[in-house]
């Protein structure tokens, strides 16, 4: 049997003009209505205070005009102005069918240069149902996260959906400045689209307030079962708050009972290091029931900042928990105008053969170019 190959498109990118000082990130991905079409998520300019979000249909093909990637359809979504939001980004799409979804994501706010506090955050999550271009104007709701601590969150960002559940995280950091956000305690919840009642996701042992957890991904898996993906970390060198370990990890949730169940963590490349950590940032169910898991994986050491994005393979054992070794696959992310590998990496979203992600390639004057991109086996 003839091994399948690898293609890369990158970038892959919304930016008619080709200003260049645009900058595409997908982040998210689902099928399409039609085989071989996709609904593809993410924003323009998605870390700065004023992203554009965006919405792709269609395949993910090599076609590309002025700056303007696939045959497929683009579309510009924006939270209501009646939100308040400044910039919006999308992190997950469902795909219901007929052209209607589920978007999930965040809107940044202009706190005019005010420190973020629970009345008045930086940045506030939302879901949305309606036509997948954003155009359902009744379609939105502004979702605020609860902390650990039972206060209302500073900073949430709603990043799944499926099934009518989405996930997300949230805390009460008071960085000034949308940019320069950076957390080592986040909670991480359930909301129900058709309610908005929010769940805390609750993992096993005791919750030391130096522990974060995120929430990136969670696939309907049938019957009330869901499987939620993201990442866990540690500040082992309290002394220095810096985050020396963290790891991937899997559990279920069952939303008829409201169990959660079967927690695991996972490592990169099955290693027991603290200078590497990993995290899950999306979940794709398999038809054999396996899980495929986009990871980044990034290092934190006095020799140098690494990132590499995998794909991540994780089977169910005879108890009905997850295996605790996967199988890893790293992607040797290329560009596509002259194949030129990336030497930071992240894989975002994965959805059957195909994952999208970001890239930075080596420039000529000792600085790097920042590009996203689709990867899928041909």
């Amino acid at each position: 049997m003839t091994a399948k190959r690898r293609q890369f498109i990158s970038p892959f990118q919304y930016n008619p003009g080709q200003d260049p000082t645009v900058v595409t990130y997908l982040q998210g991905l689902k099928g399409g209505d039609a085989p071989g079409t996709f609904l593809l998520v993410g924003a323009n300019n998605s870390p700065g205070p004023t992203p554009v979000g965006l919405v792709y249909q269609g395949p993910l093909d090599a076609v590309n005009k002025n700056g303007v990637s696939g045959s497929g359809t683009w579309s510009t979504v924006a939270v209501p102005n009646k939100f308040g939001a400044a910039g919006t980004s999308v992190y997950g799409p469902d795909n219901l069918g007929a052209g209607l979804g589920n978007l999930v994501g965040a809107y940044t706010r202009d706190l005019r240069n005010k420190t973020p506090s629970a009345e008045n955050p930086a940045v506030v999550g939302f879901v949305y149902t309606g036509a997948v271009d954003g155009t359902t104007g009744r379609g939105w709701r502004s979702v605020q996260g609860t902390t650990q601590l039972g206060t209302k969150g500073t900073y949430t960002f709603v990043h799944s959906v499926d099934g009518g559940l989405a996930v997300g995280n949230t805390d009460n950091a008071d960085v000034d400045g949308i940019t320069g956000y950076f957390s080592l305690n986040s909670t991480a919840f359930i909301v129900e689209l058709a309610t908005g009642r929010q769940i805390p996701i609750r993992f096993p042992g005791e919750r030391d307030p130096l522990v974060t957890h995120t929430a990136y991904g969670i696939w309907a898996n049938g019957q009330g079962s869901y499987t939620i993906a993201g990442g866990s970390g540690d500040a082992l060198n309290r002394s220095g708050g810096r985050l020396e370990a963290g790891e991937g990890y899997l559990i279920d949730y069952d939303s008829i009972t409201g169990k959660f169940s079967n927690y695991t963590d996972f490592s990169y490349r099955n290693r027991d290091r603290t200078d590497l950590i990993s995290h899950f940032e999306g979940i794709y169910r398999t038809e054999n029931g396996n899980y495929r898991l986009p990871a980044t994986s990034v290092g934190l050491n006095n020799e140098e900042d690494l990132a590499i994005a995998s794909i991540v393979t994780v089977k169910r054992n005879e108890r009905g928990g997850f295996r605790a070794k996967a199988r890893w696959q790293d992607l040797d992310v290329r560009r596509s105008s002259d194949g030129e590998d990336s030497v930071l990496s992240t894989a975002n979203s994965l959805y059957g053969d195909v994952t999208v992600g970001f890239a930075n390639y080596p420039d000529r004057n000792g600085g790097l170019t920042q590009l996203d991109y689709v990867t899928q086996l041909l």
